[in-house]
């Protein structure tokens, strides 16, 4: 049963707090996920795409779930300005069962990007890359610890209640070990690993670059992208994930920890943009689109397009270039 400490946290001016804040990132969250959403749909709708597919569907994956997620914040914010939750246990479970699922399933197909560059440039996998059974594989695998959190707790023949019946509180971690161990494993293993994924492809193609005398510019910009990523990776999952780890009861920790946890949703838009650059040019025709500056955009990213099909250069650069320039 899920038991919370009400403390000096159920006032209701600390509450209201927590909604007022849920309310101000809700906004910008739906406006940058639905920013890139648009972007991307105009870029693949455009006559020269050059977003890869296995790519796009990672990024449609990761915007989409944080849209569900979203979507579901009004309910936080209707139980945190009330006091206490009003939907019963089944949607309190529903709500924590679908937020878990899409921060998890948003941040691999994140990942799955860097994964494939990686295959491609390290390994020379490319059509492994390119496979459709591959790409299937990669967008259902965040399924996997959902299922597999459900048959430990049938196992064990037990599950989880997040409503508190005392409090009425719905929370995510607090007495679910399960979870626990789900997101340790995503601190402890998948962040460190897209860390080791950018400086190994950075690594690979200065060599590259090295024994083809050709100019390391392009890579010291590389470095700077991946340092940036990993950088806003880092700052927006570590914090909530420490935090989760941490063993408390109260209902301002869960407070806290939810707000923190909810961070990568508005980080995560700001790293697809710094991944792609057909993604940000048709950020930018979408900010700037009106009749006088639209054939200057236009015109602006066709020489700019006309310049890089005149370099002459290996197979890793086209895949920096695509990936992040």
């Amino acid at each position: 049963m899920n038991e919370t400490s009400s403390s000096p946290c159920t006032v209701s001016n600390y509450l209201s707090l927590c909604a007022s804040s849920k309310l101000l990132l809700l906004v910008p969250g739906f406006s940058l996920n639905i920013f890139i959403l648009l972007s991307l749909v105009s870029s693949l709708l455009g006559r020269r795409s050059k977003i890869k597919k296995n790519v796009a569907m990672f990024i449609l994956g990761s915007t989409s779930c944080n849209l569900v997620n979203l979507s579901l914040w009004p309910l936080t914010i209707h139980w945190q300005q009330h006091g206490r939750w009003l939907l019963g246990a089944r949607m309190c479970d529903v709500m924590v069962g679908a937020k878990h699922l899409t921060s998890s399933a948003s941040f691999q197909y994140i990942s799955f990007i860097t994964f494939s560059i990686y295959l491609t440039v390290v390994c020379g996998w490319g059509p492994l890359v390119n496979s459709r059974v591959f790409l299937a594989l990669q967008l259902i695998f965040p399924l996997l610890p959902v299922g597999l959190m459900e048959l430990i707790e049938w196992i064990q023949g037990s599950s989880v209640d997040h409503l508190d019946p005392v409090n009425l509180t719905c929370f995510s971690f607090i007495n679910d070990e399960v979870m626990r161990i789900l997101l340790m494993v995503k601190t402890a293993l998948c962040l460190p690993l897209s860390l080791y994924f950018y400086a190994h492809i950075l690594h690979t193609i200065v060599l590259s670059a090295k024994r083809t005398q050709r100019s390391q510019r392009s890579n010291v910009h590389l470095a700077k992208v991946f340092s940036l990523i990993s950088l806003i990776t880092f700052t927006a999952h570590v914090p909530g994930a420490v935090f989760a780890l941490m063993k408390h009861t109260s209902v301002c920790q869960e407070m806290v920890r939810d707000f923190l946890l909810d961070l990568p949703l508005l980080s995560s838009p700001v790293i697809l943009l710094c991944m792609n650059k057909e993604l940000r040019n048709q950020c930018l025709l979408l900010l700037q689109r009106n009749p006088n500056n639209d054939s200057v955009n236009t015109k602006s990213i066709s020489n700019t397009d006309e310049q890089h099909k005149k370099l002459n250069m290996v197979e890793t650069d086209k895949i920096q270039r695509k990936f992040i320039e």
